[in-house]
């Protein structure tokens, strides 16, 4: 019985929108913009989100990275003149003793960062140059497009091979097969082995490996580069002389599982601060990154879709506008039904059944739009974009929410009219 009582109403609701679509159509407008945003905005920061979590985990969230870095007292000295040998970074003892105490530690791979340009015939190259073990390009994701990879027996044998980016092929604009290509790091000719696949590091995860500021990129066997190049730089210019020597320009330091990553970075810092007297190192936590990351998402989100919200609001307040102008016009018909013995409730339900109808509506059209709209961002600007079906829902139940909420007020007035002032009105 209460079943069919609502089916009718629902339907009395329904027949009175429709005699004027135009002006239904014209209160939907706010939530149907109100829906496809939010959706929309919802979806950009689900793909952002995902991006950047992609990105950090491809540094290892298992992974520390404890980067050298030139002391300021150092650089100042430099920048005077100074004809001094200049020590700082890691050192072979503090890997010693890293792998010695800490436990936790599962692997560490050493790299070393060759200071000599690089050159293709009589073309310079601003490329970075890594000496690295043969497990750096698993722990990274470093991916072979072309060729092979460098290989253990590369590092048992010190062979002159390399890696490069292609932003190294790009930049030397070169129609020959890449893996008949010879390089040149400082004097000594390398063979190109391999090209990489495009590096999807960006900001902190290039700062991070050391590599920020380059886009080309060339890798050694490390039992190469410190053959070849050793730990010492040796710089002459402008009659000065300058001696630089690192020992280990990057550890790797892999801990045992990820809820050992930050109590492991902990005891790094505790010893290296012990070995060090000058802050010449830098330690790196992808996890923590990642954590910053989401946390910075998180309210990145929150925000957007709080602007998004006010699409919302504003179509509810057009629907409680025009839900009061169209209980002023149908005045009378409001006192024929109280007079034919209509309840109060069924008043208050046949408008909110209107108002509900013109956001759930609304909403539905609002999806269609956020789909365009994603379809659109993704076309014109590339970004990664998300659209999670738990979006839609949650957008549809606000939506309607929005319709009963706004319209509980005007439902309310009409309900409460007294039934004979209602018939006498024109």
């Amino acid at each position: 019985m209460w079943l069919e009582r609502l089916l009718e109403i629902f339907a009395l609701g329904i027949k009175s929108l429709l005699r004027n679509k135009l002006r239904s159509f014209l209160t939907m407008l706010g939530m149907i913009f109100g829906v496809a945003s939010v959706i929309t905005m919802l979806s950009v920061g689900a793909g952002a989100r995902h991006e950047i979590i992609s990105r950090i985990q491809q540094l290892g969230i298992t992974n520390i990275i404890i980067n050298s870095i030139e002391p300021p007292d150092e650089a100042d000295s430099q920048n005077q003149g100074s004809y001094d040998r200049h020590k700082y970074g890691l050192t072979f003892r503090d890997a010693e003793y890293i792998e010695a105490t800490l436990p936790t530690v599962e692997r560490m791979l050493k790299v070393n960062k060759i200071r000599q340009h690089v050159w293709f015939g009589s073309q310079r190259l601003e490329a970075s140059v890594l000496g690295i073990e043969h497990d750096y390009q698993s722990a990274f994701g470093l991916r072979v497009r072309k060729g092979r990879r460098l290989t253990k027996v590369d590092a048992e044998a010190g062979a002159n091979v390399c890696l490069v980016n292609r932003g190294v092929l790009r930049q030397i604009e070169s129609v020959e097969d890449p893996l008949d290509l010879w390089l040149k790091v400082g004097a000594y000719p390398f063979q190109v082995v391999g090209v990489l696949e495009d590096a999807k590091f960006q900001s902190h995860a290039r700062k991070a490996l050391a590599m920020e500021g380059r886009a080309l990129e060339v890798y050694i066997p490390y039992s190469t580069s410190m053959r070849t190049f050793g730990t010492i730089t040796f710089v002459q210019k402008q009659g000065s002389q300058e001696y630089t020597e690192v020992d280990l320009d990057q550890l790797v330091v892999s801990a045992k599982d990820g809820d050992s990553v930050f109590g492991t970075a902990r005891m790094l810092d505790s010893l290296l601060d012990h070995f060090h007297d000058k802050a010449d190192y830098e330690i790196v936590v992808p996890l923590e990154l990642l954590q910053q990351k989401e946390e910075t998402q998180k309210v990145f989100n929150i925000v957007m879709v709080l602007i998004a919200s006010i699409s919302l609001l504003v179509g509810g307040i057009g629907i409680a506008n025009i839900m009061l102008a169209t209980i002023t016009e149908r005045t009378r018909e409001i006192g024929v039904r109280r007079a034919m013995g209509a309840r109060r409730r069924d008043i208050l339900v046949q408008f909110l059944v209107e108002t509900t109808a013109i956001a759930g509506i609304g909403g539905l059209f609002g999806c269609l739009f956020a789909l365009l709209g994603t379809y659109g961002v993704v076309k014109f600007t590339s970004w990664k974009v998300l659209v999670s079906p738990s979006y839609v829902v949650i957008s549809l139940v606000i939506s309607c929410s929005v319709g009963i909420l706004f319209g509980i007020f005007p439902a309310r007035r009409a309900s409460l009219m007294d039934p004979i002032g209602a018939l006498r009105s024109e």
